[in-house]
């Protein structure tokens, strides 16, 4: 089997003291390529470097967060355009809302919807896809990154991409697909309160999921409060295989495939 983790953040300093190690460990796991995704301008070069040392292995993607709205301007629009010339960059992320406040951090909405559809323009410019961040606010009831997020897409022009860490509703998961996206599904399905989002996964199938660490966040159930890994990828993959009543081996190859031809790869 092949796995593929669709969304890490190998180069976060959690892993500076054992990086080579980490990525060694997760060949071994059949892990055999990852996403790097640098989502803030100072992250972008290491991204490159890494994917070179590691060719073939690490597939930089590069973006800017919402929480990082604010540092786009025409100066890091334009030098985010030169990297993502380079043929090595797979997809422009992760890029879209996080309404997700607390108290001593307020977040401008409006600079965050600006950018947004600015970095969409640039995705449709250099034809790649997007890496979706859409994080709701901390109200239970309030979906309103979700639908703010539909509300930009639906005037966009863009080349599919993957709705990362999906955390949102039913029919939030169906709009997406509809939109032309699939959902990023990392260890956070097989944490014991997220039974809407098992549900929602076994309505979707595995034609629509890519799987995904987020690490050093997020780890899986069995690895709660330690550092997550891509090296945990088929423990995500098991619980998903056990959600859609499918073998690991059917888990594997789909979600595989499915990375593959977003991320163009051979």
């Amino acid at each position: 089997m092949e796995f593929i983790d669709s969304h890490a953040h190998l180069n976060d300093p959690a892993f500076d003291s054992d990086r080579q190690e980490v990525i060694e460990q997760c060949l071994k796991a059949d892990v055999k390529r990852i996403a790097e995704i640098a989502c803030e301008i100072e992250e972008w070069q290491p991204a490159i470097e890494l994917s070179r040392k590691y060719k073939g292995i690490i597939l930089p993607v590069c973006g800017i967060h919402p929480d990082y709205a604010a540092t786009l301007n025409d100066k890091s629009l334009n030098d985010l355009e030169q990297y993502l010339l380079n043929p090595e960059v797979k997809a422009l992320g992760e890029i879209g809302l996080d309404y997700n406040e607390y108290d001593d951090q307020p977040k401008d909405r409006e600079v965050q919807k600006q950018a947004f559809a600015a970095l969409l323009k640039l995705a449709a410019k250099v034809n790649l896809p997007v890496i979706l961040h859409c994080r709701k606010s901390r109200d239970p009831q309030d979906f309103s990154a979700y639908e703010d997020m539909f509300s930009i897409l639906k005037n966009a022009v863009y080349t599919g991409g993957i709705m990362h860490c999906f955390s949102g509703r039913e029919q939030d998961a169906f709009k997406a697909l509809d939109m032309g996206f699939k959902l990023g599904i990392n260890g956070i399905i097989g944490y014991k309160k997220n039974d809407d989002l098992r549900q929602i996964v076994k309505k979707v199938g595995l034609k629509y999921i890519h799987l995904e660490t987020d690490c050093p966040y997020l780890p899986p159930q069995s690895k709660r409060g330690q550092r997550n890994s891509p090296a945990y990828i088929p423990e995500i993959a098991q619980t998903i295989a056990e959600v859609t009543g499918e073998t690991l081996s059917k888990t594997a190859d789909l979600t595989t495939q499915n990375t593959i031809e977003l991320y163009r790869l051979k």
